[in-house]
C-alpha cells in the first residue's frame, strides 16, 4: 500500500459521510449492547431488575451521544464506566455533565477533543 500511496485517491465527501454513518451506527449498537447488559445493569442501575430495553430507553439522548463519542475514541470502557454508568442510567444530566467536564478524570484525552466533547454536551 505504501508503494502505491500516490495512486490511491482520496475519498469523496459523500463517501466520508457514508463511512461516518456506518461507523456511528456500529458504535451506537455497541453502546446499546453495553447499556443493556444485565451484569452492567445489576452493578450500576438504581433499579437492578429493570428490563434491559427500559434501561437503555431511559438514558437521555444527549448522554447517549456522549457515550457513543467516548466509545469511538476508546474512552468508554471498564476503567471509565464506573464514573459514567450510574449517572447515565439515572438520567442525571447535571452530574453526567460535571463528570465529563472533570479534566482530572479525562487527563488522557487530547485537550481539543475534551473541549469539543464538553462544549457539545453543554450546548445540547
Amino acid at each position: 500500500m505504501l508503494n502505491n500511496r500516490d495512486s490511491i485517491s482520496e475519498i469523496t465527501d459523500q463517501q466520508q459521510l457514508l463511512l461516518f454513518i456506518s461507523t456511528y451506527e456500529e458504535l451506537k449498537k455497541d453502546v446499546e449492547r453495553i447499556c443493556k447488559n444485565k451484569l452492567i445493569i445489576m452493578e450500576y442501575h438504581p433499579n437492578p431488575t429493570i428490563s434491559s430495553t427500559l434501561a437503555w430507553d431511559n438514558i437521555p439522548g444527549k448522554i447517549k451521544e456522549i457515550l457513543i463519542d467516548l466509545r469511538y475514541r476508546g474512552d468508554y470502557g471498564t476503567v471509565t464506566r464506573p464514573y459514567l454508568q450510574r449517572l447515565a442510567y439515572a438520567g442525571d444530566l447535571t452530574g453526567f455533565g460535571r463528570m465529563i467536564a472533570d479534566r482530572t478524570t479525562w487527563f488522557f484525552v487530547p485537550q481539543d477533543r475534551f473541549k469539543r466533547r464538553v462544549d457539545f454536551y453543554e450546548s445540547n
